[in-house]
């Protein structure tokens, strides 16, 4: 077997052996425009992916009825070190055009911050699967390490029997938080002209598999956002290097050598 299809292999459904995470977020300002959104993207990649332990992130895309634009990433690195170690070049030292990240004109309202993995499992491949991406997250009264160690398998099996194709649950012992990621697929045929709302709105209406958390008085949400996938980045080391979920109707990219990057057309 040649090394794209070992690497590849490594995203094959089943539990996805990380033990790091990490999440950022932040409000898209319009001096970005949508046609200037894959070059930046792109212009960034190679940066990220190299990145210590680095191992996949989607990077959602959240367009609200008033106009407002969102993003940010959620990745996953080897261990919780190195997911860290990325919070702080992104943070100290990651800089375009003598920028840090924060710096560009068009980032509002950064935040950033590494996880602990409890557990984490696709149930389908990632390659074709993923298309829609909720994140939840919740402040922690007390030490509840234990308790979502405990929790994970029902959680894990809840996402399941939802159809999810993927769930990740995370956890910051350091600032008493926990975080559930979960992945959707499509729900019906994809039509290049327009968003895929009804994805979208299927996944943000799952009730949560973390009931564990959600039903408890120590944990209290604050953040929830379900979002349409962008683009997807993998380790150097896979073929491809990314995949454009959502694109069309979402702007793609297509690599100076005539490789397609860009959703379904590539599969």
């Amino acid at each position: 077997m040649d090394k794209a299809n070992l690497s590849g292999r490594k995203h094959a459904p089943g539990p996805i052996e990380m033990h790091g995470a990490f999440l950022d977020d932040f409000e898209v300002l319009n001096s970005l425009q949508p046609h200037e959104v894959p070059g930046a993207i792109e212009g960034d990649r190679p940066f990220f992916v190299a990145r210590s332990g680095f191992y996949r992130k989607l990077l959602p895309l959240r367009i609200e009825e008033s106009g407002a634009i969102f993003s940010g990433g959620r990745y996953l690195f080897r261990t919780y070190s190195e997911a860290a170690a990325f919070g702080r070049w992104l943070d100290e030292d990651f800089r375009v055009d003598g920028r840090l990240f924060v710096e560009r004109p068009w980032v509002r309202d950064l935040t950033a911050a590494p996880f602990h993995v409890v557990g984490a499992h696709d149930f389908s491949d990632v390659h074709d699967s993923q298309f829609v991406v909720r994140v939840e997250r919740w402040t922690l009264t007390g030490e509840r390490g234990s308790t979502l160690d405990s929790a994970w398998p029902a959680i894990r099996d809840r996402a399941a029997s939802a159809g999810l194709a993927s769930v990740w649950l995370i956890f910051s012992d350091e600032r008493r938080e926990a975080a559930l990621v979960t992945v959707g697929g499509r729900v019906g045929a994809h039509v290049p002209s327009a968003l895929d709302a009804a994805s979208l709105a299927a996944l943000a209406a799952k009730p949560s598999p973390a009931e564990e958390v959600a039903a408890q008085s120590w944990a209290r949400k604050t953040f929830d956002r379900t979002s349409w996938i962008l683009t997807i980045w993998f380790a150097p080391d896979h073929r491809p290097l990314q995949l454009w979920p959502n694109s069309p109707p979402l702007p793609g990219l297509r690599g100076a050598a005539g490789e397609a990057a860009a959703g379904a057309s590539a599969r």
